[in-house]
């Protein structure tokens, strides 16, 4: 996006939280490099991946950053990423965004919510193998660079399972 503010890059840790579950959402991230993820963590301690935000992903909780309420999603950085950070205030002003940005924003979180509901329809419906398939779809960039237990949190199944479910679907 041509009129991000260079200034707001930072270089971010691998395992860096940027948002925690319950806070107020002050910021949304462009992905310039790396990889971040949402997820929430349940009563019992479990982590439940919501989403991945590789290279030229846009991510935050949207109800929190948009509406100030407390946010029902963590956001950690599961690769060294170089992201642009966006303050509430700068994407409120939509003065500060060229046409072509303001484009490419709404095209990236249309594709935010369709990838979401996708996941949503795949939890409800899909088999794990199907699950799977979605997400070497939706992110095909994460399918080598992601740990196998991160993939098998998005998906709702263990590691294990989900060995056995590459194993079968190579044998294809």
């Amino acid at each position: 996006m041509k009129s991000i503010d260079l200034n707001n890059l930072e270089t971010v840790e691998k395992g860096q939280i940027l948002l925690k579950q319950g806070e107020i959402a002050k910021y949304g991230y462009f992905v310039k490099s790396g990889c971040l993820k949402s997820y929430a963590i349940d009563s019992s301690g479990k982590e439940h991946i919501m989403q991945f935000a590789p290279e030229d992903w846009l991510i935050t909780d949207l109800d929190s950053f948009t509406n100030q309420v407390p946010s029902q999603v963590g956001i950690e950085a599961i690769e060294e990423s170089e992201i642009f950070v966006l303050s509430r205030s700068e994407y409120s002003d939509i003065t500060n965004f060229d046409e072509e940005d303001i484009t490419e924003m709404a095209i990236k979180f249309r594709n935010n919510l369709i990838a979401s509901n996708k996941r949503i329809i795949g939890l409800l419906s899909a088999t794990a193998e199907q699950r799977y398939i979605d997400f070497t779809v939706t992110y095909p960039t994460l399918v080598q660079r992601l740990p196998l237990k991160l993939i098998a949190s998005y998906i709702g199944v263990t590691p294990e399972y989900l060995s056995d479910i590459r194993r079968k679907i190579a044998h294809k």
